[in-house]
């Protein structure tokens, strides 16, 4: 399934950039948005940055020694918090785009078709790349639907659904150093003695597995330059792209309530890390 198949439709768009210390409030509004459909249009794209943040999966708490591992990411001046989607740990940076794209649950919306969805969007927007997806196995995070050309993963993604809606997210590294990103994370599943792990299979990171869009296209490129060749992704699939109606949900008492509460369930999901 592509994006042909949301042609007529209008995609709410919001842009956020938190701090670190914001960071976690990312996927509080995924989760509140996630949860209160009705506060919403159906279909969104949410793109948001974070400075310096590694993002933890559940997975990654089961590491034998993981009160060694953190330091690791403290020594680098990093911030960390633990999501409730994927599995394993990814970077947050200036140079790191966030795509989370909100469908309805409906026709019987597959796991597989949704990143069908965001897979389509991608390929349009950056057309000129050969965009595969399939497991890079040493990557961080590696899954079924990375995104990657000729072996070098770009991009990865998880997924959550209820019975009301779906949403892909994404993170696409656009610019920067993908080694020193690699090796910050090499550096903290070897201090958390991942290789021990008995119960639960962490990556072997090599960073010649990974790479940025800057790098594929030979030019740099910008955070807003790949924004707006998602958004002529959409306008190409006949997607109108409405600016307007976020701003004003975002300010609404009752969302603000809903986003309270799943700041606070994710603070309870963090507490172990204070």
């Amino acid at each position: 399934m592509d994006l042909t198949s949301l042609a007529g439709q209008q995609a709410a768009i919001f842009q956020q950039d938190f701090t670190k210390e914001e960071a976690s409030l990312s996927f509080a509004h995924t989760n509140a948005l996630l949860a209160h459909p009705e506060l919403h249009p159906p279909l969104m794209l949410h793109f948001w940055t974070a400075e310096q943040t590694v993002i933890l999966g559940m997975q990654d708490l089961k590491l034998p020694q993981f009160g060694h591992a953190l330091p690791i990411l403290a020594n680098d001046h990093y911030g960390v918090f633990v999501r409730n989607s994927g599995g394993l740990a990814v970077i947050a940076d200036s140079g790191v785009l966030n795509v989370s794209l909100f469908l309805p649950n409906e026709d019987n919306l597959s796991i597989d078709m949704a990143y069908d969805m965001m897979t389509s969007l991608f390929r349009d927007a950056f057309a000129s790349l050969p965009i595969a997806t399939s497991e890079i196995i040493h990557s961080y995070c590696p899954g079924k639907y990375d995104l990657s050309v000729h072996g070098r993963k770009f991009a990865g993604m998880a997924q959550r659904r209820n019975h009301a809606g779906v949403v892909v997210m994404l993170y696409c590294s656009i610019f920067g150093d993908q080694n020193a990103r690699c090796e910050l994370l090499r550096r903290f599943y070897r201090a958390g003695h991942a290789s021990a792990s008995t119960h639960f299979k962490f990556p072997i990171i090599r960073s010649e597995t990974m790479t940025t869009l800057s790098d594929l296209l030979g030019r740099p490129l910008t955070r807003n330059e790949a924004i707006l060749a998602l958004l002529n992704a959409l306008a190409t699939n006949g997607i109108a792209a409405d600016m307007n109606s976020m701003p004003a949900i975002l300010r609404d008492p009752v969302y603000h309530k809903a986003l309270a509460a799943a700041t606070a369930d994710l603070r309870n999901r963090n507490r172990h890390l204070s």
